[in-house]
């Protein structure tokens, strides 16, 4: 049974030519990580930004880490969450880095979707609108 304090949690985005797109996932990284719940919170990005999900991972992996949990920060399912993610988390460990990646444990979590906490954020917005 994997634990918590034994897991890396990869945030990963969409990535952008506009550089507050990745400012923001990693503010969300800094803020995950200082709860402490992790043994570490990293960044990914699908495209066009730095470092990439398949290269991420492999860093973690080097590491000597297991347990992986990619959580897509993304607010509905699509296709870059059904198919594009998941095919760039099945090619991470192909080929030559099949050694690397034999025992690690990779776990994909949803997009944020419905949420209450998501429905006062948005009041917020309209009040400061």
């Amino acid at each position: 049974m994997k634990r918590e304090e034994d897991t890396v949690v990869v945030l990963i985005g969409h990535g952008s030519r506009l550089p507050y797109n990745k400012d923001v996932l990693e503010e969300l990284r800094e803020r995950m990580e200082l709860r402490g719940i992790f043994k570490g919170v990293r960044v990914a990005f699908m495209q066009l930004n730095s470092p990439g999900i398949e290269q991420t991972l492999r860093d973690i992996a080097k590491e000597g880490i297991k347990n992986i949990v990619a959580l897509p920060v993304f607010l509905a399912d699509g296709a870059h969450t059904t198919e594009d993610i998941p095919e760039k988390l099945k090619i991470a460990f192909a080929g030559e880095w099949a050694e690397i990646g034999k025992d690690v444990q990779v776990t994909y979590g949803k997009p944020i979707g419905v949420d209450e906490r998501i429905v006062d954020i948005l009041l917020d917005r309209i009040k400061e609108a």
